[in-house]
């Protein structure tokens, strides 16, 4: 008995003794000793016009190391965002795993910034804000830099955005001559609208041929899978369908949709639709009406859920965007353009 006391006594002293030094080693963060980077962009304030004649240049962003009060490796990543708007909706440029520096080319850097203007075709000054977020793991919150600013004015270059493209039984199951989707991010999520003249089968391919990625039925609903032996995908009935395709998590999803013009310049106000009449030719969808000084907007199947209208009133579309304004009263030929990776109209008076 009096051995197992012992015993006992000498395990619980080491088991005590190794828990004093176990807490005497542990790091402790002080989120007091917490240093952030200290970011600077070459030219910071200045103004950039990207051209064809500097296109080769490039932007240099150093900044200080983040301390932590312990030493620890750091991964970095450059946010982009216009200014002012607190990067609400930031723009990764790119990450480094310790180091203080990192260099952007301009023709790079000018095809991000094609996708932040509302008109491209028409590229204007952007007021632009950089800063650099470190991290140290998901335990610990991220530090943010100081905010550097440079106004830069991109080139236009015609955006090719990736497409993914759609052949099936609409169309004969010919993928050289497939209708596609695109992604306006290019980040994997595709969206786009096709019209099917009959409810039939498909698969998304990511060229077109059927020698690369395709992908086609998992076996649960509207999740792919790029097994070259799986099934079809399907919808059920003719119509102009919405695609809404993550080629990263294998996901898709459709919408059949019927499109009007609402708004008080129509003789049906923000309530009733005139339905847009589409041609299969042209894919487009279009109406001739009489039209009062006004506003109008387009949407989907009755219903506000799905509306465009534009925020910059310059023939592109935004979902939910601004109201179309109509200057003057008289007859107008009104056009709505989903054929593309950038959905356009047209408001233009006989």
């Amino acid at each position: 008995m009096k051995k197992t006391a012992l015993l006992l006594l000498v395990l619980a002293t080491f088991v005590g003794f190794y828990s004093c030094k176990k807490d005497e080693t542990r790091v402790v963060l002080d989120t007091s000793k917490i240093t952030a980077p200290a970011l600077n962009v070459a030219g910071d304030g200045s103004q950039v016009d990207i051209n064809p004649n500097n296109l080769d240049s490039s932007l240099l962003f150093t900044w200080t190391a983040a301390n932590y009060g312990f030493s620890t490796a750091i991964n970095y990543f450059l946010q982009m965002d216009v200014a002012g708007n607190h990067f609400k909706k930031p723009s990764t440029l790119g990450s480094t795993h310790s180091e203080l520096s990192f260099t952007l080319g301009y023709n790079e850097l000018n095809n991000k910034l094609l996708l932040m203007e509302s008109d491209p075709e028409n590229p204007i000054p952007l007021h632009l804000a950089f800063r650099v977020i470190a991290l140290v793991s998901s335990a610990v919150d991220t530090v943010a830099s100081n905010t550097d600013t440079l106004s830069m004015t991109p080139y236009y270059i015609t955006i090719v955005y990736p497409q993914l493209y759609v052949p099936g039984a609409y169309q004969n199951w010919k993928p050289d001559l497939a209708d596609s989707i695109g992604s306006l991010k290019s980040d994997g999520n595709y969206e786009g609208y096709i019209y099917m003249n009959v409810g039939g089968e498909f698969k998304f391919t990511s060229a077109r041929d059927w020698n690369h990625t395709n992908y086609g039925n998992s076996g649960t609903p509207g999740v792919l899978t790029t097994d070259n032996g799986a099934g079809n995908i399907s919808v059920p009935d003719s119509g102009i369908y919405k695609f809404n395709v993550n080629t990263n998590a294998l996901t898709w999803e459709y919408l059949e949709t019927s499109w009007a013009v609402v708004g008080d310049a129509t003789p049906g106000g923000w309530n009733t639709d005139t339905p847009l009449n589409y041609d299969p030719d042209t894919q487009l969808l279009t109406i001739t009406m009489d039209l009062t000084a006004g506003d109008i907007k387009f949407r989907a199947n009755g219903s506000d859920d799905l509306n465009y209208g534009s925020n910059d009133q310059n023939g592109r579309l935004q979902e939910g965007g601004g109201n179309i304004h109509v200057s003057e009263a008289g007859n107008y030929t009104i056009t709505l353009d989903l054929s593309h990776t950038i959905y356009k109209y047209k408001v233009l008076k006989n």
